[in-house]
């Protein structure tokens, strides 16, 4: 095979990668079919989110790019200083580069005076990056890319990038690594639910597409049009009601990266994340939840159980041991604040102490992602424990949400209480307790949402050894 340092070389083998697709398509008489992939948009959207929140992890200057030294900071921090999938080699630099170069559709900033290229991948660009690098470690069992490192146990990216190549494969159906426009408008009359593509794939759409305008679409430029189809379809049904969305806060997509961090981290420690031993470490964590619960009642000042925006901060500081020059600023705290108001009474009414928790391990977490350290001075037994309580939150969450793509569901509960060998998982994990959990009713959990119903699990199994 050509060699993956050089441009052609890239592009031979991932010309192979999507033959090999469309050959695994065919063992499993599957066809590539992009009006299914539509029906998926949700899914995909989930995932290309997870990457959104990557990317902005690795744009250490703020630009809105990220370039090779950014990536291979981050790379480190997710996979350690090896850098390399299981069983694999390890990162070459050069393919690194290689691949950023190859995945830089739009070669020109229009915001940019001469519309010179800014340095580095946008966030699109940079979901095209990964998409290169899957189909490149799915083809070589030995190359490690970042792409391929993502899909290592984390079955719904590898769906999502399955995906994003059987779209792919719809409208390149010899796996060439290119198709023309022709091609494009065969798949519309050849396609079953023709008035379905033909509604999708207009004119607008193909120039979506030919981002060089060359007259053909490469495997790069349709992922680089594809992300933005899925993200225009991806999330409609978020505009249903008229409740703070999530989605819009700007601490979600960091929430979500430190969810990945610290998935990798007990990955790397060969901690088996198993919600029975958390079960036992009930009564350490009710107590770090009783000094955060006396911290509540101190600061509330008009004793009515809420306390007050202005009063979190001076709270919080107080409960991490960190120095009022050492605080979070005002921004954060109010987005910090709308994320844990899972009552959505409001910044005048104040959050009650289970939404003081949760904002309490939301505030960690950041800290986490943020590699900043939440303790001012020398460490004291008291911050020790809250660390270890605030893990061991996260640990719980995670036994649920396996992937750390930001929520879990239903079926990935029962999944975790049928497969959990301990008496006291089954026996507190029960039906029921989902109605606590899906706080909002959308058949999803997230880390808000799982916190603000752990606390009171915490709460009544102390109780019950009492």
């Amino acid at each position: 095979m050509a060699d993956l340092n050089t441009t052609e070389g890239l592009k031979s083998h991932i010309s192979h990668a999507l033959t090999l697709a469309k050959a695994d398509l065919a063992v499993k008489h599957q066809k590539a079919n992009f009006v299914r992939i539509i029906m998926r948009f949700p899914q995909i959207h989930s995932v290309f989110q997870r990457l959104r929140s990557i990317h902005s992890r690795c744009d250490v200057n703020n630009d809105g790019h990220v370039d090779q030294e950014e990536l291979v900071k981050v790379m480190t921090e997710l996979f350690g200083e090896g850098m390399r999938g299981e069983g694999r080699d390890p990162v070459r630099p050069s393919v690194v580069a290689r691949t950023l170069s190859l995945s830089a559709v739009n070669d020109t900033n229009d915001d940019n005076e001469g519309g010179e290229k800014k340095g580095g991948l946008d966030v699109k660009e940079f979901i095209v990056m990964c998409a290169i690098g899957f189909i490149l470690a799915e083809e070589d069992k030995d190359v490690s890319t970042f792409g391929g490192m993502l899909a290592s146990g984390d079955d719904e990216y590898r769906r999502a990038m399955t995906d994003v190549v059987t779209a792919y494969l719809s409208f390149d159906r010899e796996g060439k690594g290119y198709f023309t426009a022709e091609e494009f408008n065969g798949f519309m009359t050849a396609s079953k639910r023709a008035d379905a593509a033909r509604s999708l794939f207009t004119e607008d759409r193909w120039k979506e597409l030919d981002v060089n305008g060359d007259g053909t679409v490469q495997f790069e430029e349709f992922v680089y049009a594809f992300s933005q189809w899925v993200d225009d379809g991806g999330s409609d049904e978020e505009d249903e009601d008229d409740t703070p969305k999530r989605s819009a806060n700007p601490l979600t997509q960091r929430i979500l990266l430190a969810l990945q961090l610290s998935k990798s981290i007990l990955s790397a420690n060969k901690k088996d994340v198993n919600f029975t031993r958390i079960i036992m470490r009930f009564p350490k964590i009710h107590k770090v939840f009783d000094r955060i619960r006396s911290i509540h009642a101190h600061h509330d000042n008009n004793k009515n159980g809420r306390i007050e925006i202005s009063e979190l901060t001076p709270a919080l500081n107080e409960i991490m041991n960190v120095g009022v020059e050492h605080g979070i600023d005002a921004d954060q705290v109010e987005n910090m604040f709308m994320l844990s108001d899972l009552e959505h009474e409001g910044i005048e009414a104040g959050l009650d102490v289970k939404e003081f928790i949760v904002f309490c391990a939301v505030g960690f977490v950041l800290a986490e992602a943020a590699k900043k350290s939440t303790m001012g001075g020398d460490i004291s037994e008291n911050d020790k424990e809250y660390r270890a309580a605030m893990m061991d939150i996260v640990a719980a969450y995670l036994t649920f949400d396996r992937q750390g793509k930001g929520y879990f569901t239903a079926d990935e509960m029962h999944m975790t209480v049928s497969e959990s060998k301990g008496k006291d998982a089954a026996s507190l994990l029960t039906p029921d307790r989902w109605s606590e959990l899906d706080h909002d009713h959308s058949g999803r959990v997230d880390f808000e949402e799982f916190v603000y119903a752990f606390s009171s699990w915490v709460n009544a199994g102390d109780d019950d050894d009492e």
